[in-house]
């Protein structure tokens, strides 16, 4: 005879002997079929999501990419070379093309200077205290006698001194570091922080409580001065080929610096020097900079466009009518048409016949785009304003009513993301309100198969109560009959 489960509120039959436990679950699986389509759906839902998440990435980076096609800062590269390795350049984007002649004469330098050698213990090998010896504590002025401040210090070694210094490093503009001359004699070297004539200039005025205990005496290593090169109208190789008097066959020019950086020797190049010598500084536009940023353009298409192939990808038909390798939005209408924006962005004519072959861009049979650096360099090189104008005219006027594929595919990636309007945006969320609602109606069918599941329960154990009545009964009977039959 079958028993209660102890691990369901079914009741197992007592009396009719059924697995009313089993019974019950096979019935409520029939009840759930409803509510596992919709948890199937549900699943559906979030991997369209997650396909359309995938695709709008893309987008978003085409239109970053469109973006950067738009500026006019990304026509503008400008590639700055030098002849020698000891005059550094850069360009920034405001560089135009063109070529200097430098010398560079001298390089920059602050004041460096060391104190007299002390022995730091005495003959009976007593520490000596070097604050004291070298006329502590000391005033830091600049080169126009202006105060920047004090080393107070009283006593200690010559690390004591370096630290004390080094620690208002940045308020007295000097740093400080103890040379070993001999065994147990050092000096102590100081030097400015900065270089130049002006900056890098200071003077130390020694102020010792008693004079006679030791003074300040100073050896100059180096005076302070600034960076200088010449400009000329020929290539200079040597100091003596320098004439800047009026009048001369290869004027030179005297530029200077503080450091050795000149800032905007040539509009937006910057020169650091490292070495005397002579260089030629060129300035020219960096075509494979801005062929670098349509083939970044086009790779973000093409990342497009291959994300969308894959997400709508139509899979094989079985014999069974399953779709094997589809992909989570074959068919979509949505992303057919974006696929359709994209190429057409690229093959329709710019500036009316132009095409955009003819500077490197155009669709394969593939469905995708490709692009020949060296088609566009070509093209470039001859007529860089007229390339510009064409691939991105809001580049060259912020204000032109012109397109070309920059302007079209920043408009593409724009319709498709735009977090208001967006057609992904709007796929995206009309997905994410089914899924909302789909999970909704599994919570509510949780509560429909909870009721059906107490109904069952009852039903079976009413079951059980009348099956028990009857047996009773039954037993009452046959009792009864015995008895008459005992009787005769």
């Amino acid at each position: 005879m079958s028993t209660v489960s102890s691990t369901s509120n079914a009741v197992d039959g007592l009396i009719s002997g059924l697995d009313t436990t089993s019974i019950i679950a096979k019935l409520l699986s029939v009840d759930a079929a409803p509510q596992t389509q919709l948890k199937s759906n549900v699943s559906t839902a979030q991997t369209k999501v997650a396909a359309l998440q995938g695709v709008n990435t893309r987008m978003s980076a085409l239109q970053t990419a469109a973006q950067n096609l738009t500026k006019a800062a990304t026509w503008t590269a400008a590639k700055a070379t030098s002849t020698s390795d000891g005059v550094a350049v850069s360009a920034s984007s405001t560089a135009v093309p063109g070529s200097l002649n430098v010398f560079v004469d001298q390089l920059a330098s602050g004041r460096s200077v060391m104190t007299q050698a002390v022995a730091t213990t005495a003959g009976d090998g007593t520490p000596v205290n070097i604050a004291q010896k070298l006329g502590f504590p000391l005033d830091v002025t600049d080169n126009q006698g202006n105060l920047l401040g004090t080393v107070d210090l009283s006593k200690g070694s010559f690390d004591d001194v370096a630290a004390a210094i080094n620690k208002a490093s940045s308020t007295l503009g000097i740093q400080a570091v103890a040379v070993r001359v001999s065994d147990g004699v050092y000096r102590l070297q100081i030097t400015s922080t900065k270089t130049g004539a002006s900056d890098g200039d200071f003077q130390l005025v020694s102020r010792p409580a008693d004079p006679s205990a030791g003074n300040l005496q100073l050896t100059k290593l180096s005076d302070p001065a600034d960076a200088r090169l010449y400009i000329t109208a020929n290539p200079v190789t040597d100091a003596s080929q320098i004439d800047d008097s009026a009048g001369s066959s290869n004027p030179a020019i005297k530029v200077t610096s503080s450091s050795n950086s000149f800032k905007d020797l040539m509009s937006g190049v910057t020169a650091t020097v490292t070495k005397t010598g002579g260089a030629t500084v060129s300035v020219a536009t960096d075509t494979s900079a801005v062929a670098s940023s349509v083939q970044a353009l086009v790779d973000a298409a093409n990342a497009a466009l291959s994300q969308i192939a894959t997400t709508t990808k139509a899979g094989t038909v079985g014999g069974d009518g399953s779709n094997a390798g589809a992909g989570a939005l074959n068919g979509n209408s949505t992303l057919r048409s974006l696929k359709n924006q994209i190429l057409t962005a690229v093959t329709s004519a710019l500036g009316g016949t132009a095409s955009a072959a003819t500077y490197g861009v155009q669709s394969t049979r593939e469905g995708t785009l490709s692009f020949d650096s060296g088609v566009f360099s070509k093209a470039y090189a001859a007529d860089p304003k007229k390339t510009q104008q064409l691939l991105a005219p809001t580049s060259v006027d912020s204000t032109s009513s012109s397109v070309g594929i920059a302007e079209r595919l920043l408009a593409v990636g724009k319709g498709a993301t735009d977090k208001t309007s967006g057609s992904l945006t709007g796929a995206i969320a009309g997905q994410n309100n089914t899924i909302t609602d789909l999970t909704k109606r599994i919570s509510d069918y949780d509560l429909r198969l909870a009721a059906k599941k107490s109904y069952y329960q009852k039903y079976y154990s009413n079951l059980e109560v009348a099956l028990g009545k009857l047996q009773s009964q039954s037993s009452w009977l046959s009792s009864q009959l015995s008895s008459l039959s005992s009787s005769r």
